[in-house]
């Protein structure tokens, strides 16, 4: 074991990808980046698909590994342009691993959405991911 982190590539850089289910359409991205806000003692991570056909936006509370959920403060945001946006209803995300900056923060995600527009509600499921971790944004 490295001590911490997730694999990392041949020059030490995390590999970030993400993969999830949409309303039963499987998405997935190899952009994937997690950011600490320590004055917020919180996380984001910001993931999307190639030429910016999707974004999807989670927040974690706290700078650490655990499973949170929308009492605890997480969110999941899932936007699909021009007009798709949908925001967290319920979410469970799982952290199974927090690196130091320049390593990895791991873990799964799951929840219900709930489009900003017509307020229907789709599931998202199956959600994995590996970001890189980032310098601290103060």
């Amino acid at each position: 074991s490295t001590g911490g982190g997730g694999p990392a590539g041949g020059d030490g850089i995390v590999a970030g990808r993400i993969s999830f289910v949409f309303n039963g359409k499987p998405y997935g991205g190899t952009t994937c980046i997690a950011n600490s806000f320590p004055g917020e003692n919180s996380t984001s991570i910001t993931s999307g698909g190639d030429e910016s056909e999707w974004t999807l936006m989670m927040e974690i509370p706290g700078t650490a590994t655990g499973q949170f959920d929308e009492h605890a403060g997480a969110t999941c945001s899932f936007i699909k342009p021009p007009f798709n946006m949908y925001d967290s209803e319920a979410v469970t995300i799982a952290v199974s691993a927090y690196g130091k900056v320049g390593g990895a923060v791991e873990g799964t995600f799951s929840g219900m959405l709930i489009n900003q527009l017509d307020s229907t509600r789709k599931p998202i499921t199956e959600g994995i991911f590996t970001a890189q971790r980032h310098l601290n944004v103060e």
